[in-house]
């Protein structure tokens, strides 16, 4: 009994081998029930034209359609259509170690939970869960996308696309994340990015094209983050500063080099003395010229202003647009210095707020627009 357990471990590669090495048979219809009520005892080593199948349709390779009501699986590759009500898979890396084509699905799987590809693939999948094991070429839409590595081309999931390698694509979804996202065109034209990502929040390792969404996370963001909260692990901004309204306030930014979110707070020590305090959120674009040292912005801020003696739900609106410069007058001794000017809308009456602004405008009964200034420093 040993030695013919012995011999059937020995003989087990070699019907492994021959099985690997069998050459596909071509038959151009194969039509039954499913798998196994037909000619596909040996589906595995059949490559079709065309498989139409009742309930389930297994081949080893489909050149042309592949058709059944609840689930296709071509063992090889697939050149062509895979439909079905549930599920199309294609390839299988775990039993067939060697890589024998380029791409092992190329064409379109339509189906309506699964669609599968193990290997690389090229073409469309369409259904509630699609996965591409390598790279992938093409769309897919659904609920949820994942490639398991590069990728190129589109993902459109209602709740999340996942794309965890280096990617030139875009992604619209509810929650999109991409390890290395895009590459960026460093000498080329501001808005010449090949990667997009719309969404709810979306997130990458390192970022070198377009975020649009409420929240955009980056841990490396060089691309051009839109959006309310914009944050970047490797790079933010702080100013220390006055203006024509507060004696004192701060300002922190975070995004990218390029486009930057801001939160401001404030507080008045002696100008402006109906003024308690401030707090605002805002957009700031900005150009460098020189190691950050030297540099050009231009930010749009919504500021809230507390009068004082007042309930904090008795604030005064207003909005700012500010053009500053920062230069690092004096080296090594102190930051670099920080200057502007500014151009601003109260959304009320100053008769009633009472504000000392320097250079009025235009003062109406709902709104007064004055020029102001920024002075400080940029930490």
């Amino acid at each position: 009994m040993r030695y013919i357990f012995l011999l059937c471990l020995l003989a087990f590669p070699l019907f492994f081998t021959t099985a690997q090495t069998k050459k596909l048979v071509r038959h151009k219809v194969q039509l039954g029930i499913s798998s196994g009520a037909d000619n596909s005892q040996h589906s595995h080593f059949i490559l079709s034209n065309l498989s139409l199948h009742l309930l389930s349709g297994y081949t080893g390779a489909i050149q042309g359609f592949q058709v059944s009501g609840i689930s296709n699986r071509s063992f090889l590759y697939t050149n062509g259509l895979q439909l079905s009500a549930f599920s199309n898979v294609t390839g299988n890396l775990a039993f067939r170690p060697e890589k024998q084509v380029d791409f092992e699905f190329q064409g379109v799987q339509i189906g309506a939970l699964i669609n599968k590809i193990e290997g690389d693939g090229k073409g469309l999948q369409i259904g509630s869960y699609n996965r591409v094991s390598k790279t992938f070429q093409g769309a897919q839409i659904g609920m949820f996308n994942a490639i398991q590595r590069g990728a190129l081309g589109l993902q459109i999931g209602a709740i999340f696309n996942y794309a965890p390698k280096r990617n030139s694509m875009a992604q619209i979804g509810l929650f999109n994340y991409s390890f290395s996202a895009g590459l960026m065109y460093e000498k080329g034209f501001f808005f010449m990015r090949d990667h997009f990502q719309l969404g709810l929040m979306n997130i990458t390792n390192e970022n070198h094209g377009w975020q649009i969404g409420l929240i955009n996370l980056s841990k490396d963001n060089k691309g051009i983050p839109v959006g309310l909260i914009n944050t970047n692990v490797s790079h933010g901004e702080a100013n220390l500063a006055a203006n024509e309204i507060m004696n004192t306030y701060l300002t922190v930014s975070n995004g990218s080099k390029y486009l930057l979110n801001r939160l401001i707070v404030g507080y008045n020590y002696s100008w402006n003395k109906s003024i308690n305090w401030t707090a605002g959120y805002g957009l700031e674009l900005k150009y460098y010229k020189n190691k950050n040292y030297n540099s050009v912005s231009l930010a749009h801020d919504l500021l809230y202003l507390m009068q004082r003696g007042e309930k904090w739900t008795q604030g005064l609106p207003a909005s700012r647009i500010s053009l500053n410069f920062s230069y690092d007058v004096f080296k090594k001794y102190l930051p670099p210095l920080l200057a502007g000017i500014s151009y601003n809308i109260g959304y009320f009456s100053n008769e009633e707020a009472k504000l000392d602004l320097p250079l009025i405008m235009k003062a109406t009964e709902k709104r007064t627009h004055w020029i102001g200034f920024d002075f400080g420093f940029k930490l």
